[in-house]
């Protein structure tokens, strides 16, 4: 998708959600993969903006989110016994920061988990946080995301010497 596209689709997709799953991926880097929450116009095109050639942003037009909140002992019990009552029937996905801690920061914060072993676990550990709880997004079905390379000054997503 190009950028303009892109850039258009998206802000159409955030005027009938609050906040829509972003899926930053960097190449090159060890600390390559970023999951955070974009709430509106501005910060997409600050993203876009700041961010280096090559990087690829995905944008989810849909997500299952199973909870949100500060996680306290209360949530923790809820969530984990939700969790063994419905079963594990796809990994979950566990977001600790907004777009605004990934651009202080430079990265982020963000957990999967396969079992009710390892969600207790990450829960204990961000205990006093907010997080958001969602089945773990689809990366192969294309029909439910917007995908950019970001170009380079010239236009150009993805140029052969970026990898």
């Amino acid at each position: 998708m190009i950028k303009k596209d892109f850039i258009k689709s998206v802000t159409e997709l955030l005027k009938s959600n609050a906040k829509v799953l972003t899926f930053v991926r960097i190449p090159n880097s060890g600390n390559n993969r970023n999951y955070f929450f974009l709430e509106n116009s501005y910060e997409l095109n600050e993203l876009i903006d700041k961010s280096n050639e090559s990087y690829s942003i995905t944008v989810f037009k849909t997500i299952n989110e199973l909870n949100h909140g500060l996680v306290t002992q209360d949530f923790i019990k809820n969530v984990t016994d939700s969790q063994i009552k419905d079963s594990f029937e796809t990994e979950l996905l566990i977001i600790n920061n907004t777009y605004e801690e990934y651009q202080k920061n430079g990265y982020t914060e963000w957990n999967v988990v396969e079992n009710i072993n390892e969600l207790k676990e990450v829960l204990i550990d961000t205990i006093n946080k907010k997080i958001t709880i969602l089945s773990e997004p689809d990366f192969c079905n294309e029909q439910n995301m917007f995908h950019l390379y970001v170009p380079d000054k010239y236009g150009k997503s993805k140029p052969g010497a970026s990898y």
